[in-house]
């Protein structure tokens, strides 16, 4: 009898920007569970949800420029729900001072700035969650 799949890990996507949305949805999706949402709130509702449903989320994708919030406030806000690890994109330029802060502080485990190739994204997104 053979061993059954290793589950899918699941990864959230949170950006505002539909189309990067939908492009990075369907380069993790052959891979990952991907759960897609487009505003800091609903990332941290979402979390909350699936965390209450005994689901665990592996990797939060997170825009740092979310329209109404921004997504130091969010990786904060999931820290409290012992978090999970998030990677913070940005396609502004962040000072390093206050990145730096945020990874020590455990709230991100990485940084990155926009515009990524996709090939890149998935191989850092791989050697987080593994």
């Amino acid at each position: 009898m053979s061993n059954p799949a290793p589950e899918k890990k699941t990864i959230m996507i949170c950006d505002d920007e539909q189309d990067l949305l939908l492009l990075f949805g369907l380069a993790l999706g052959s891979k990952y569970n991907v759960i897609l949402v487009e505003s800091g709130e609903n990332c941290i509702e979402k979390y909350v949800e699936e965390k209450s449903l005994g689901n665990k989320i592996h990797l939060i994708l997170l825009d740092y420029r979310l329209g109404g919030m921004l997504g130091d406030s969010v990786a904060k806000k999931i820290k409290e729900y012992n978090g999970t690890k998030i990677i913070l994109i940005s396609a502004y330029d962040l000072d390093n001072t206050f990145v730096k802060e945020l990874e020590e502080s455990k709230y991100i485990a990485k940084y990155i700035e926009k515009p990524i190739e996709l090939t890149n994204l998935m191989e850092i997104v791989s050697s987080m969650i593994s």
